[in-house]
C-alpha cells in the first residue's frame, strides 16, 4: 500500500501542475457583488471579473450587472449563469463599440478580455463555453483555430449552423506548454446589430492522467510483484541451505 500511495501521489502532482498556472477566476465566478443578485450595479473591474485586462474608452471602467450599457461605446457585462447548470455562477459578456460614448463616429474598438499566466508542462488544448458570433482567441498575440466541439465539419448545413451555435469550442494549444503567454479573447462582431457575445468556463486541459482508481491497481500490482519476488528469494535461500 505504500508503493500505491507514493505512486499516486506523485502522479497527482504531475497532474496538478500540467494545467494552467498563474492564470485567475477562468470561470468568472470570482466576482462579486456588493448587494443582492436582483439588482442592477455597476462594478470596477476587481469585482466584477477580477483579473481580467480590458482596452480603453469610455465606459470600460467598469462591468455591469445584470445587463449592458445602452450606447455607442464597449460594454463589459456579468451575465448570471449564461450556459445554465455548465456555467457555474457568471459568465462574461461583451460588445464591441466606439472609443467614445456619446460619439458614433469615434474609432470603434474592438472588445476583449486578457490575462497573463503559465500553461503546466504537459497542457496540449483550451476549452470553453461561447455563445453565438465570431470571436477570437490568441496566446501571445497567436491565433489559435477554434472549433466548435458540437458540430461536424462535414456536415452540408455547417456554415449556417455555426453561425448560431452556442456552447464548447476547443483548440490545440500544445505548442505553448510551459511558457508563460497572454490570453485574449476578441469580440470580432461588428456593432450596432450584433448582438452581446458571452464567454464562460476557460479550461487548459493536460494530456490525461491515469485514473485513480487505475493507479491504486498499478501500486498494489507493484507491491505484490515486490512481495512475490522476496518470497521467491527467501524459498531459494532456503532450498540452498537444505541442500548444503
Amino acid at each position: 500500500m505504500k508503493l500505491a500511495a507514493c505512486m499516486a501521489a506523485v502522479l497527482a502532482s504531475v497532474a496538478a501542475s500540467a494545467s494552467a498556472q498563474g492564470f485567475t477566476n477562468l470561470d468568472f465566478d470570482q466576482a462579486r457583488l456588493p448587494g443582492p443578485s436582483d439588482g442592477f450595479y455597476a462594478l470596477p473591474w476587481d469585482q466584477g471579473a477580477p483579473g481580467w485586462s480590458h482596452p480603453d474608452g469610455d465606459s470600460t471602467d467598469v462591468v455591469t450587472y445584470p445587463f449592458g450599457h445602452v450606447g455607442y461605446s464597449q460594454t463589459y457585462v456579468l451575465t448570471p449563469a449564461p450556459f445554465g447548470a455548465a456555467s457555474g455562477l457568471y459568465g462574461l459578456g461583451m460588445r464591441s463599440g466606439n472609443y467614445t460614448e456619446g460619439d458614433p463616429s469615434s474609432p470603434l474598438v474592438l472588445a476583449w478580455i486578457a490575462q497573463t499566466g503559465q500553461l503546466g508542462p504537459r497542457v496540449t488544448s483550451i476549452r470553453l463555453l461561447a455563445s453565438s458570433g465570431p470571436f477570437a482567441l490568441s496566446l501571445d498575440d497567436t491565433p489559435i483555430a477554434m472549433q466548435p466541439v458540437g458540430l461536424d465539419p462535414s456536415s452540408p448545413t455547417y456554415e449556417d449552423d455555426l453561425q448560431f451555435y452556442a456552447g464548447e469550442w476547443t483548440g490545440d494549444v500544445s505548442a505553448f506548454a510551459g511558457q508563460v503567454v497572454t490570453l485574449r479573447i476578441t469580440d470580432i462582431q461588428v456593432p450596432p446589430a450584433a448582438p452581446m457575445f458571452v464567454v464562460d468556463e476557460i479550461r487548459f486541459l493536460p494530456i490525461p492522467e491515469p485514473s485513480g482508481a487505475a493507479l491504486l491497481a498499478l501500486g498494489l500490482a507493484g507491491a505484490m510483484l515486490a512481495r512475490l519476488r522476496r518470497r521467491a528469494q527467501s524459498v531459494g535461500s532456503s532450498g540452498r541451505s537444505q541442500a548444503a
